[in-house]
């Protein structure tokens, strides 16, 4: 049996169980003998979360890659993962490794790797990787490396200067905007924050920008169930917009006026900002689960858009060396922006926000509402999460190719998209989207319509039909 398997982004388990030291050790090996095989020249960047002994195991990934004679370079202490792709990018490394599992429960960690230009890796040299871990995994350990001491690198102070050079500072210091700033414990702490201050806020309300391993025994995923600390904060009168990140600062979450604003709406309104008042042209890459208010927006504005299976690393290629995509989406939160990594960066997402709403000029509701207008009125999302047994999870696997109902909850089906999982999609242009996670033993059924009432019937629609596959 495979342990080791690299997912949608990276490899991520359970600590203790899955996540232990000697399979840490081993996929570290088998990235050595990945990056070795490139032939690149070059150090390696190792960096971490927050999550329990995140310096401990990036430590002991360091001292194996040094053994190999790979040279690493590690992180003087949690570092959002962005910081680390600018790094490598912008000093030349050959790449990096990431010690984090981004927004998953605080009993897992994880594992990314990180290419020479700051991207994931692509799925043939992540499944490369796996491999090659479980092949070293099965011939039995060999016994730690030696501990070794390694050089630093600190990249917090040309990290910001670096993201707050891609807005506009002195429009968002003008509007005097007062934010609310929800760090979620996690390695943005000092980064997402200090950001919003530099960039001219006239007030920043930081919450939860401590390390803590158990991230509040909250999910570390800026979504409204896991934000009940900060989302009351943005009701308050002199509150123009509540920002948050997830555990390694490459996602972002918004709110205002006491509500959390789901991220397709969010979605639209990075988009609209960056269409109408930056005026910018060329094409958007959004995955197969984001909202079809893209599609609206860019037919408006005159842009392409190009759909990708859900993971950043299927957006990523589309960015690397092209000055054309102006933005890659995706529904966990994933922003991509021109001019920057071709990764996903929380916090630059955060500063475009709120230069957002420095060009507009008026509150986040009223934007929304500009932007329902122009894309032919609301649009609803949701998402539901169903866990499998593995043999579960084999049956739904082997059933989503053949998945093509006529009709659901009660609308004709216009047609079946299976570019990744299986989505419906209705004749008024509602959705229902069911995909198998690549790290959770789960699937997860995503629904948009033009009425709550439609996605909730959209998704029962969904989890009846996933239901049937897996056998009940």
């Amino acid at each position: 049996m495979q342990s080791i398997r690299f997912g949608t982004e990276g490899w991520r388990a359970v600590l203790a169980e899955e996540y232990t030291f000697d399979n840490v050790r081993a996929v570290a090996r088998a990235t050595a003998h990945w990056f070795q095989n490139l032939s690149r020249e070059g150090p390696v960047a190792v960096g971490h979360d927050t999550r329990f002994m995140g310096g401990r195991f990036a430590c002991a990934v360091a001292d194996e890659l040094a053994a190999l004679g790979v040279v690493p370079v590690l992180s003087s202490g949690p570092v959002p993962t962005p910081a680390v792709c600018y790094y490598v990018a912008e000093h030349g490394l050959a790449g990096a490794v990431v010690l984090t599992a981004s927004h998953n429960p605080a009993e897992y960690n994880g594992f990314k790797v990180k290419t020479g230009v700051g991207a994931s890796v692509a799925a043939e040299d992540a499944a490369w990787i796996g491999r090659e871990a479980n092949r070293l995994v099965a011939s039995g350990p060999d016994g730690p490396a030696p501990p070794a001491a390694h050089e630093r690198f600190d990249v917090r102070e040309e990290y910001l200067e670096r993201v707050l050079s891609l807005v506009d500072r002195d429009a968002i210091a003008e509007a005097k905007l007062r934010v609310v700033a929800d760090c979620m414990h996690g390695s943005g702490g000092g980064y997402f924050d200090e950001a919003l201050r530099r960039a001219g806020c006239a007030q920043v309300n930081a919450l939860r920008t401590s390390p803590d391993p158990t991230f509040g025994w909250r999910h570390p995923e800026p979504i409204g169930p896991n934000l009940e600390a900060s989302i009351p904060l943005s009701a308050e009168p002199d509150v123009d917009i509540g920002l948050a990140t997830d555990g390694d600062a490459d996602r972002f979450g918004m709110m205002a006026d006491g509500d959390y604003i789901d991220i397709q709406r969010t979605i639209a309104f990075v988009l609209y900002h960056l269409l109408k008042n930056r005026g910018w042209r060329g094409r958007v890459v959004r995955a197969i689960n984001v909202t079809s208010m893209v599609d609206r927006l860019c037919e408006h504005y005159g842009c392409d858009v190009t759909e990708a299976s859900v993971g950043f690393k299927n957006i990523a290629p589309e960015m690397i060396g092209s000055d054309e995509v102006i933005l890659g989406v995706e529904e966990s939160g994933g922003f991509g922006i021109r001019g920057h990594i071709p990764d996903r960066d929380g916090t630059l997402a955060a500063l475009v926000a709120c230069e957002a709403l420095a060009a507009e000029a008026k509150p986040v509701r009223e934007i929304l509402q500009d932007i329902f207008e122009l894309v032919g009125g609301r649009r609803f999302f949701d998402r539901v999460d169903l866990r499998l047994t593995h043999q579960q999870r084999d049956r739904v696997q082997a059933a989503l190719p053949s998945l093509e109902p006529a009709e659901l909850a009660g609308q004709r089906v216009a047609s079946v998209n299976r570019l990744d999982g299986v989505k419906i999609v209705g004749t008024d242009g509602s959705w229902v989207l069911a995909r198998l996670s690549g790290t959770e033993p789960l699937v997860r059924i995503y629904a948009e319509a033009r009425s709550e009432a439609e996605v909730k019937a959209l998704l029962a629609a969904g989890q009846r039909l996933i239901e049937d596959a897996a056998g009940g």
